[in-house]
């Protein structure tokens, strides 16, 4: 027997194994609040996706700091939890057996492969959009997109113009009025003294 054998497990092993996945493939759907309960479940706010009900859809998620440097844990149970804040998504994962380990991984991101999200028809991720030319009905060039902001009331668009400023135009319908994924440009309509 080895003498580092003898002394037992090196402390520098004690590191998680991370997951060997394009970091570019990756897409955050939530953010790990705390930990719930002892028995290793993760609290997790769900505000990078609309859809709170895609954690039941996929096999495995990816925990980390960021993209670059995750572990990947199979989904064993997803429950939800309503709070003043909105729906909170309890999730139980391969791997995360105790309060301990489900402390480890708090305020960590999770991740999902960008495959595994089923986006709808005319659904596209918002870092998608971020770069995407804003233009006016008229064609006018207004900026360009740098931001998504999730609001409370409606989400809002952040479009910096070409003088530096930034303006905020809702996405609902009556300003939003096209958005051409493959020209890599936003049609709106702007709202009178905020832009354009």
């Amino acid at each position: 027997m080895a003498a580092s054998d003898a002394a037992g497990p090196d402390p520098a092993d004690s590191t998680p194994d991370l997951a060997n996945v394009p970091p570019e493939t990756l897409v955050q759907i939530g953010f790990v609040f705390r930990p719930h309960g002892m028995e290793g479940e993760l609290k997790i706010d769900p505000e990078h996706t609309d859809d709170p009900a895609r954690f039941e859809t996929l096999p495995f998620v990816f925990l980390g700091p960021h993209p670059r440097r995750v572990t990947k844990h199979a989904i064993e149970s997803v429950r939800y939890q309503q709070t003043k804040r909105g729906t909170t998504v309890i999730l139980g994962v391969e791997g995360i057996e105790t309060r301990d380990d489900s402390e480890a991984v708090a305020k960590h991101k999770v991740f999902a492969p960008e495959e595994a999200l089923d986006l709808g028809e005319g659904e596209l991720f918002v870092h998608d959009i971020i770069g995407m030319e804003v233009v006016a009905e008229d064609d006018t060039v207004l900026g360009t997109i740098a931001n998504y902001m999730e609001m409370p009331a409606q989400d809002m668009l952040v479009v910096r113009t070409s003088d530096g400023e930034e303006a905020m135009i809702p996405v609902v319908e009556d300003f939003l009025l096209e958005i051409d994924e493959d020209a890599g440009q936003i049609t709106v309509r702007p709202i009178d003294g905020l832009i354009g």
